[in-house]
């Protein structure tokens, strides 16, 4: 299989383009540089656990993800062996590819696929043809060259690291340093030796010799395993390779090409690993990426960089929303418990990412200050170059250009802070669920406080709507803003939880017509009553029906008005087993479900907590579709956010492991159908095409047949919202002959006939 290759000008396919229907992408990360490794004249990188190289020669970039060659999503450690000539790249959870230097891979799942207590791969040793994992049980070795595994030994100890010099391998391990001549049977525990109590955290030879960092200081070791310190400071990093062994911190840069004689340097820097060759300095400098630097006269001088491909600042992917042709994304997570992740805001249009440029520093007079956690951001709707994100417990950040310009607090807004007599109160500004509605008013939920409901007008006034039933919410998550000018949230958990609906008839200033009532629990047309520990997500469809996602499951809710009623339930869509029993169940009953988003054709994806993506029909009576990791690209079974596009079907997927998508068969149906505004793709049909044909443009549920040159019916069939597929048969489920064939489509009231052609080359 051929590696994608890419360069730093050239974008991934822009999810509004034509895509083959049935087709996968991912949006892998390639920001923050971890490690590299040297393989000739590639520079292989880790970045956010994905895998890119960099050929020093041309410039050339080329990105990997699991679509276009690999076996895994998280890249955990990378080595080269060079007389196999291939990178050994281990995954999160043990599973390793060995990758040639054309590009092919062989996958090794053996170690994934064994079960075990305790299996954690600390990290990865090369030495000639073998590379040696160590393990959290011990050590692992394989033949790089024959891509097969080789001895295990199982010492019952977490090893660190290894290193292999005259014929010994030592392991670093929680209980010390221990020994082993390669030659001997080394699966005996017995045949191993401590030879030191200390702690070190990393081997390394240089010069022949062994070499070993503790928390603090790097040691010379001796093959009885005692010591001498040659280099004192709280190191962070050591690498070798090169022959050139380097270490150090944020402000110190050591290296030796042996350890009589180090060169130390005073230098601020963000680095995470070196490698050397050919006088260069090959760095994994952060959020910096790859840097290529060269030393002359003491100093280090930048020579190649930042290789940093278009992509994602991170993985994170919390919430996504369309605007347009822009997908935003908000990376962070909107939880009460201690996740602190970067703050993330992010969009995408036209294949390429913009990253905004966060708050640098804290504010003025604002100790400790801590920004994580971006669990939404919207783009106001008159200005599309002005957005705010809201940052779990910081408050409303606004952007314009992409930039930092403003933040909103307890300080400078209405917002309030759930611990105001707190030093540090100014990290406790819960904001979330960021929606504008159609008066272009900024709505807001300030969660832990008396007043939830924030809202920011066009002209910068404020609004604070109090409401007895959901003051000091522990957590509300999202506004569902209804066509029918209903305001829908859920209060996700403890006592207040629930979904809130507010009739507030259109005015925010006058409040004594107000409408509102807090559902905590639900019960379903047949009586059944639950009490959800979690409320996750509100979706309205096509036909104004509003779909509930809870921890015990999926709920409808037909007609939001009613729930001012005092008989009102919900509903649970119910599916005959056809067993004979005349019993039914109900959909999705039990499911943690996570986020809904309705396509156009008012089907449903349902995202949920552990168990992967489901799409159901209009009605709930059909799995179309139900995407795990173990049948399908999607990166992970926790899904927690879904965006389709309303004129594509593109289905944006935001999981914890990051971002994909899916071409969907479904598309928003147009009002006025004509045939300039209908699109067939691909078209024409080539020889070697087997997926479905598309025809998109179409009205909602049209009418379509496929007639032959001679005016014989080939297919017919039903929109899904405003695309139709053809799969290239005829009714017998034979491939058809070459020639032009003929689209006539008509509305669901049999109007408005167009006609466009198709042609096939067999």
């Amino acid at each position: 299989m051929v590696g994608l290759l890419v360069s730093l000008a050239v974008p991934r396919p822009f999810a509004a383009q034509a895509q083959q229907i049935g087709t996968w992408d991912v949006y892998p990360s390639y920001w923050n540089a971890t490690h590299n490794v040297v393989a000739g004249t590639t520079i292989y990188s880790l970045t956010n656990g994905n895998l890119m190289a960099y050929d020093t020669e041309d410039g050339e970039v080329r990105t990997f993800d699991c679509l276009t060659q690999l076996n895994g999503i998280r890249v955990g450690q990378i080595a080269y062996s060079a007389t196999a000539r291939r990178l050994v790249i281990a995954y999160d959870g043990c599973n390793i590819d060995l990758m040639d230097v054309a590009g092919n891979v062989q996958n090794l799942p053996a170690l994934r696929d064994k079960s075990m207590t305790s299996k954690t791969l600390n990290s990865v040793c090369v030495e000639g043809d073998k590379a040696y994992l160590a393990m959290s049980f011990g050590i692992v070795e394989v033949d790089v060259r024959e891509g097969v595994f080789g001895s295990t030994y199982t010492m019952g100890l977490d090893v660190q690291s290894v290193a292999i010099l005259d014929g010994c391998i030592y392991a670093a391990t929680t209980q010390g340093v221990y020994k082993g001549r390669l030659t001997d049977h080394l699966q005996d525990k017995s045949l191993w030796t401590r030879v030191s109590t200390d702690i070190y955290v990393q081997l390394a030879v240089v010069d022949g010799e062994l070499v070993g960092r503790r928390e603090w200081d790097v040691y010379r070791i001796a093959g009885d395993g005692s010591s001498s310190r040659f280099s004192s400071g709280h190191f962070t990093f050591m690498s070798v390779s090169g022959g050139m062994l380097v270490w150090g911190n944020s402000t110190q840069i050591n290296l030796c090409q042996n350890t009589g004689k180090v060169t130390k340097m005073s230098y601020d820097n963000s680095w995470n690993d070196v490698s050397y060759a050919g006088g260069t300095f090959w760095v994994s400098e952060g959020e910096k990426g790859l840097r290529g630097y060269t030393l002359k006269d003491g100093q280090f001088a930048q020579a190649a960089g930042p290789i940093q491909p278009n992509s994602p600042k991170n993985d994170l992917a919390y919430r996504i929303s369309w605007a347009g042709d822009r997908l935003l994304v908000a990376g962070g997570v909107n939880t009460v418990a201690a996740d602190y992740h970067p703050a993330t805001a992010m969009y995408y249009e036209d294949g390429k990412w913009v990253n905004f440029q966060e708050m640098e520093g804290a504010p003025e007079g604002y100790a400790n200050f801590r920004l994580y956690n971006t669990t939404h951001l919207v783009q106001d709707p008159d200005a599309p170059a002005h957005h705010y994100a809201s940052p779990y417990r910081t408050g409303l950040c606004e952007y314009r250009d992409g930039k930092f310009v403003r933040l909103y607090n307890c300080d400078n807004s209405p917002l309030r802070s759930i611990l105001p007599d707190n030093a540090s109160y100014f990290n406790f500004v819960s904001c979330s669920g960021l929606t504008f509605d159609e008066d272009r008013n900024l709505w807001m939920l300030n969660s832990e406080t008396d007043t939830i409901i924030r809202i920011r007008k066009p002209n910068g006034a404020w609004r604070a709507l109090y409401y007895s039933e959901i003051a000091g919410a522990s957590l509300c998550d999202d506004y569902l803003m209804h066509s029918s000018g209903l305001v829908m949230m859920v209060s996700r958990r403890l006592d207040k939880a629930g979904i809130f609906c507010l009739d507030y008839k259109g005015t925010l200033e006058k409040r004594a017509d107000d409408q509102h009532v807090l559902h905590h629990t639900i019960t379903n047309q047949d009586g059944t009553k639950y009490s959800p520990d979690e409320f996750y997500c509100l979706s309205e469809d096509l036909d104004g029906q509003v779909w509930a996602g809870t921890n015990l499951g999926l709920f409808l809710i037909p007609d939001p008005t009613a729930l001012f009623d005092s008989d009102f339930h919900f509903e649970q869509v119910k599916i005959n087993r056809n067993d004979g029993s005349g019993l039914a169940d109900y959909l999705l009953n039990g499911v943690s479900i996570s986020c809904i988003a309705v396509d156009g054709a008012n089907r449903k994806w349902i995202g949920t907590h552990s168990d992967g993506l489901y799409l159901v029909s209009a009605d709930g009576q059909e799995m179309l579709h139900h995407f795990t990791t173990d049948d399908s690209p999607i990166l992970s079974n926790t899904i927690q956010s879904l965006a389709v596009h309303p004129a594509t079907g593109m289905v944006m997927i935001a999981t914890d492991k990051g971002l994909c998508s899916y071409a969907s068969d479904a598309t928003q149906g147009t009002d006025n159908m004509d045939s300039d505004g209908v699109l067939v793709f691909p078209n024409p049909v080539t020889a070697d095409y087997t997926g479905p044909i598309a025809v998109r443009g179409l009205a909602r549920d049209s009418e379509v047949k496929i007639l032959s040159s001679s005016g014989q019916l080939v297919w017919s069939g039903t929109s899904a919202g405003g695309t139709f597929t053809w799969n290239g048969c005829n009714r017998r489920g034979k491939r058809v002959a070459s020639g032009i064939y003929h689209v006539v489509a008509n509305n669901a009231q049999g109007k408005n006939a167009i006609v466009t052609r198709i042609v096939v080359m067999r």
